[in-house]
């Protein structure tokens, strides 16, 4: 019997919410969170006609993830996991699934996570990273910097980095979902609180006490890029879902952008919840999110 997109939706969230955000909001060793959420993703499906590659780069472990045909662009994605979760397991599934796409290679890492490594630990991590392939001879115009929730927000502030630093910049950036205002001031996280079906405020406060050191403010444009001055970074994709709570972190990004001269791509899909777009295989607003971010790299590639 087919399941009408309406009911489908309903269950999915029914059961998100039961697996994922309920557990989120009792204090859980991180460990213990890790693995559970491991296993849950083992429920994604991998796209077959990509190849996984291990691979070890800047000390950390790393996946090459390619399609079949050779590739021009490179994109550099970082996991989302509210700083504290998330590995090359959790993520692998969704991102074969790009490299289908947009048939470009996809480098995915295990970055250090909190509590056991604070800010600035991974972001510094991801720098060496980045100089890693610019020493390797990877052009900065062929490289994609990828994001999803807190990933997002390292991309950013990756960005930033390299701008900082005088390094080449990234070609682009890809910013799903994106966490990026650490002060919690997003009207969202109220208004939406019990729609997003995946993330919990609980779950965001956890991963702040344990990403930012003690002595740090919150509104440091490191750890909370959404305040960083954006001018002179390249075009950037938003995409975010009407039922997240981190709708307006999206929202107020893209109007800093703007304000910045920044060419921003910016998408709101209906009815979806926080990292929608991993659910590709069930939805049709995922499986248009990949096609649209597969078209903006496209562009990128082009320009």
């Amino acid at each position: 019997m087919k399941i009408s997109p309406l009911w489908k939706q309903l269950i999915t969230e029914r059961i998100l919410k039961t697996v994922i955000r309920k557990p989120s909001q009792f204090n859980l060793p991180p460990n213990s969170l890790r693995l559970a959420l491991e296993q849950l993703c083992r429920a994604f499906p991998q796209n077959k006609e990509v190849e996984i590659r291990t691979l070890r780069l800047a000390g950390l472990r790393a996946e090459e993830i390619k399609p079949q045909t050779e590739s021009t662009q490179l994109i550099f994605h970082i996991h989302g996991g509210a700083f504290f979760l998330g590995s090359l397991k959790t993520h692998r599934a969704f991102l074969t699934q790009i490299a289908a796409r947009t048939q470009m290679q996809i480098l995915h890492v295990d970055y250090p996570l909190s509590p056991e490594h604070q800010h600035p630990e991974a972001i510094d991590a991801l720098f060496d990273i980045y100089t890693t392939l610019l020493d390797q001879g990877v052009q900065s115009k062929d490289i994609i910097l990828s994001g999803d929730s807190c990933g997002a927000n390292l991309a950013l502030a990756l960005a930033l980095r390299i701008q900082q630093e005088k390094l080449p910049q990234v070609s682009g950036l890809i910013l799903l979902s994106p966490f990026l205002d650490l002060t919690l001031t997003s009207e969202s996280l109220r208004y939406n609180a019990q729609h997003d079906a995946l993330l919990s405020i609980e779950t965001i406060e956890t991963g702040i006490d344990y990403y930012v050191p003690k002595n740090m403010d919150k509104s440091d444009p490191t750890i909370s890029p959404l305040f960083a001055d954006l001018t002179g970074l390249p075009p950037i994709l938003v995409q975010v879902g009407s039922k997240e709570i981190l709708l307006d972190d999206a929202q107020r990004f893209k109007e800093r952008a703007e304000q910045a001269n920044v060419k921003v791509h910016f998408k709101i899909y209906t009815g979806m919840w926080h990292n929608f777009q991993m659910f590709s295989a069930w939805f049709d607003e995922a499986q248009q999110a990949i096609a649209d971010l597969a078209e903006f790299a496209h562009q990128l590639d082009q320009d």
